[in-house]
């Protein structure tokens, strides 16, 4: 038997203030509804679009795309401040839960579905989904993405 393992790991339950199951899939199975999936099914699969040669995330986009190129000079500028975004802004941020830990392994699970999103969409395009603490400014942990 060959084990390939999730990209979270069970013992992350230990950090749940609230356990509802006895593991990660029976945790979501008991606490969350389809709605709340589908949601997420979004947040880790987001519509891209592509506006003047820049790769976006369609939702953070507001369709500025001339104010943008008079602003920012080069196409990965513009994308960065378009898809960069605090971890804290993109799901209800709890403060008293003090556990960074928790948004850490979410950015990185954030980190591995849009990069394997934009490497599906993109297969001859370098695009670059990073992770970085106050990134153009933003709160805590942030994520981008950007052509490379």
């Amino acid at each position: 038997m060959k084990k390939h393992t999730s990209i979270v790991e069970e013992k992350i339950l230990q950090e749940f203030p609230c356990w509802r199951g006895v593991n990660l899939l029976n945790h979501v199975q008991n606490s969350f509804n389809i709605e709340m999936a589908l949601g997420f099914a979004a947040l880790y699969c987001p519509e891209i679009i592509e506006v003047d040669g820049c790769v976006l995330i369609s939702r953070f986009y507001n369709g500025d795309i001339e104010r943008l190129r008079e602003l920012y000079t080069d196409t990965q500028k513009i994308e960065k401040w378009v898809n960069t975004w605090s971890i804290g802004a993109l799901i209800k941020y709890e403060d008293e839960l003090g556990k960074d830990i928790l948004y850490d392994v979410f950015g990185e699970c954030l980190k591995h579905f849009w990069q394997l999103r934009a490497n599906q969409l993109f297969p001859d395009k370098n695009i670059v989904v990073e992770l970085g603490m106050e990134l153009l400014g933003e709160r805590g942990l942030a994520i981008t993405m950007y052509q490379a």
